[in-house]
């Protein structure tokens, strides 16, 4: 299977090369795409956000998924993070999404500014224990039942799959991993209204 995987802020980082590794040893052939031209490095989160909104911001993003989409051939599963997460939900939306078969997009908060979009495959939306700056069960409740979408909230914070975040959790990241390493060898178990059960069970 085709996998594209959209980054964070902190760009294509060598966590994200492992996970790209680990997919593409169980036979996916993974696309990487960051919102920057090349590799940068950080000191910490907030100097990644400021660069980020300056260089780039969701919109310019999710130009360049669209922009990528046009060039590929479907079947096609998207995983998103965060900021890559947002733009992914915008660039779905559009007709160059039409390669795409699922998508599974973690902690994408900027979500709720465009929750009048539909995206145009089966969407897995895989929300945090909460955020600072807005309720997650109201999101979960305006999304939750629309045709082809899918929520649930993990008990991990939003970065929790990324080594470099401070709210990074190893178990959490190690469960999710294990989780999408399941459902992407059976895709058509998107849709079971179980889907998240291994990724929410205790223990």
């Amino acid at each position: 299977m085709q996998i594209l995987l959209t980054t964070d802020i902190f760009g294509e980082t060598s966590h994200v090369g492992e996970i790209a590794a680990r997919l593409q040893e169980r036979g996916h052939s993974v696309k990487i795409l960051s919102p920057y031209a090349e590799p940068r490095s950080f000191g910490d989160e907030d100097e990644a956000y400021a660069f980020f909104m300056r260089e780039c911001g969701v919109e310019t993003y999710a130009e360049k998924i669209r922009d990528t989409l046009r060039e590929m051939v479907g079947p096609l599963i998207c995983l998103g993070f965060s900021a890559g997460a947002a733009a992914l939900w915008k660039a779905l939306a559009c007709p160059e999404a039409g390669c795409a078969e699922m998508a599974i997009l973690f902690y994408g908060g900027q979500i709720r500014a465009a929750t009048e979009l539909q995206p145009l495959c089966e969407t897995l939306l895989v929300f945090p224990a909460e955020e600072p700056h807005f309720s997650v069960a109201d999101l979960i409740d305006r999304l939750q039942g629309r045709p082809d979408i899918f929520c649930t909230k993990v008990p991990w914070l939003h970065g929790y799959m990324n080594r470099l975040s401070g709210n990074f959790d190893q178990e959490g990241s190690q469960k999710t991993l294990a989780w999408l390493d399941e459902l992407l060898d059976q895709p058509s178990r998107v849709t079971e209204k179980d889907v998240f059960r291994q990724l929410l069970r205790r223990g």
